[in-house]
């Protein structure tokens, strides 16, 4: 460029100069179908933890065959895999709502993912909710089957089971994506302390509740006697 027919170049400012145009990356949205497949796995597993524990541990307490055991368990568990497709199901008719601070807040997809994964998250729940329920009653019945001792029995079940909800609560921990470790432990710590109550709990119950009956003469067997 010449100015003033001059022969010197006028060398154009920063300013003046095409603008260097920087390239960004594309964000790329990583899929969050793992993270769907370990919210069904919590979903399924942990409360039915809980359940069957509770269930083999009463009826071990009030002196229930170990055959009974298992069986209860076992039709215990099937009995809840109606409850958990009715929940499923309502969880996924269950519409979007706005809260209090104008969001919309969408149940299904803060419990198990996006809506169109229905059919894997029910069938990653239901298998969760299978092997979950079934280690109680497996532990009970295949565990120190020499002697039959029930204390013991009772003891692997408590620690396989309890190891079960750990692990079941820090991936619950994980999903909510804390910035600390004391919600993983605050976590943990709730659903473990709430297992051990609850092994507690129905321990002694079985056991009064046996007791009771024996005491009222309820359900035994009544003598026939031959003239």
């Amino acid at each position: 460029m010449l100015k003033g027919g001059s022969d010197d170049e006028v060398v154009p400012s920063v300013t003046e100069r095409t603008p260097i145009i920087t390239h960004r990356e594309p964000i790329v949205e990583t899929s969050n179908k793992s993270l769907e497949i370990l919210k069904s796995i919590v979903y399924g597993g942990l409360t039915e933890s809980l359940a069957s524990l509770s269930v083999v541990t009463s009826a071990a307490s009030a002196d229930a065959a170990t055959l009974n055991i298992v069986a209860l368990a076992i039709a215990n568990l099937i009995g809840g895999l109606f409850a958990l497709g009715h929940n499923l199901k309502e969880l996924k008719a269950e519409q979007p709502k706005r809260s209090n601070t104008e969001t919309i807040v969408d149940q299904y997809k803060e419990v198990l993912g996006e809506r169109k994964n229905f059919i894997l998250h029910a069938f990653i729940a239901i298998l969760s909710f299978i092997i979950f329920g079934l280690i109680p009653p497996i532990v009970y019945g295949f565990t120190f089957r020499e002697n039959d001792e029930k204390d013991f029995k009772l003891a692997a079940v408590a620690g396989a089971s309890l190891l079960c909800i750990t692990l079941l609560s820090i991936a619950k921990a994980y999903i909510k994506r804390p910035n600390s470790y004391i919600t993983y432990f605050q976590t943990v710590f709730y659903y473990v302390s709430t297992g051990a109550v609850a092994t507690v709990v129905c321990y002694l119950a079985g056991d009064m509740v046996k007791k009771l009956i024996e005491r009222l003469g309820l359900f035994e067997p009544e003598t026939n006697f031959a003239f």
